[in-house]
């Protein structure tokens, strides 16, 4: 059975607003499940996933402020346990680093290697193209709408965490 009949057999009889918040709950769901694993397929030649791409681009980025563990966690929406996998994994693989932080030596800073900045480089086109390729069922505009109202979902979201 197919995700969306199985999905419409869950619906059936729901009223419209409730199988209206479910569908789009489950799609948005669905949706980063496979995009998710479409990079991770584009990656899988460069030997990394897109949780270690998404690292390595941040690391990448914090030219201005170093990049601390913690900071990594909260922009990836993962544990410190699931960082210090994440961190560990990326060192063994000689493509970043911890250093003591060089204000405050209770904390670490990341950084990237000469091997994690090749490979990001070599990386980053192919998750470009599956970003390119999974949106260009819309058009521009579609693409704009869609950012919006997931904008706003994520605002109301992120506002009752908050409080």
């Amino acid at each position: 059975m197919s995700f969306q009949s199985r999905l419409d057999r869950f619906l059936a009889g729901k009223p419209t607003p409730v199988a209206g918040t479910v569908m789009a709950s489950r799609l948005v769901f669905r949706v980063a499940h496979l995009l998710q694993a479409r990079i991770d397929a584009a990656l899988a030649p460069l030997a990394i996933t897109m949780q270690e791409y998404l690292a390595l681009a941040l690391i990448a980025d914090a030219a201005i402020e170093p990049l601390r563990p913690s900071d990594l966690s909260s922009t990836l929406d993962a544990t410190r346990t699931q960082v210090t996998r994440l961190l560990d994994g990326l060192e063994h693989k000689g493509l970043a680093q911890r250093t003591p932080h060089a204000m405050d030596r209770r904390s670490l800073q990341l950084g990237l290697t000469a091997a994690g900045r090749t490979l990001l480089g070599h990386a980053q086109p192919l998750v470009h193209a599956a970003y390119e390729d999974a949106w260009k069922a819309m058009d521009t505009d579609e693409l704009a709408r869609t950012t919006t109202a997931l904008r706003q979902v994520h605002d109301r979201l992120w506002a009752k965490d908050r409080t």
